[in-house]
């Protein structure tokens, strides 16, 4: 019998697992995280639905990039591309380049999405890429991601 809870488990945990792979599937800011996730320079934190209990969160994936420039660049051609079948929401340009970018992206598999992206050059280069899926509507979410304090 124990040996049966153990393949359980194990069948649980590698399908939880899957889960948080797929979630940035067909996205081309997942090579950002990919690319830049273990970076020295780079803080990346992802959570799944089992420690996001009471957030109405399914999925939260950031990641903070400091003094990178490359990554940057590689950051804004990601969301040019997952842009084109979103929901621009906000956007603020300065110099004729984007610095902050929130984006709602078609829902799929029953969750919300949505793209968070915002790039400060002073007093240092700092680079926040959020990426959330939410069984709450998107629309709800950032009215209180956006909610002024």
């Amino acid at each position: 019998m124990k040996r049966v809870n153990k393949i359980i488990l194990i069948l649980l945990l590698a399908g939880s697992s899957l889960s948080v792979l797929q979630a940035q599937k067909g996205l081309a800011i997942k090579k950002v995280f990919d690319t830049y996730g273990k970076s020295e320079d780079a803080v990346m934190v992802e959570m799944s639905l089992d420690i996001l209990q009471g957030y109405d969160f399914a999925l939260f994936k950031s990641i903070t990039i400091t003094d990178n420039e490359a990554a940057a660049e590689l950051a804004r051609k990601c969301i040019a591309i997952d842009e084109k079948d979103a929901r621009k929401v906000k956007q603020v340009v300065a110099n004729g380049v984007p610095t902050s970018v929130y984006l709602q992206l078609p829902p799929r598999d029953n969750y919300y999405r949505l793209i968070l992206y915002n790039h400060t050059r002073k007093p240092e280069s700092v680079l926040t890429l959020i990426y959330i899926e939410s069984e709450t509507d998107s629309e709800d979410l950032l009215k209180f991601i956006l909610k002024k304090k």
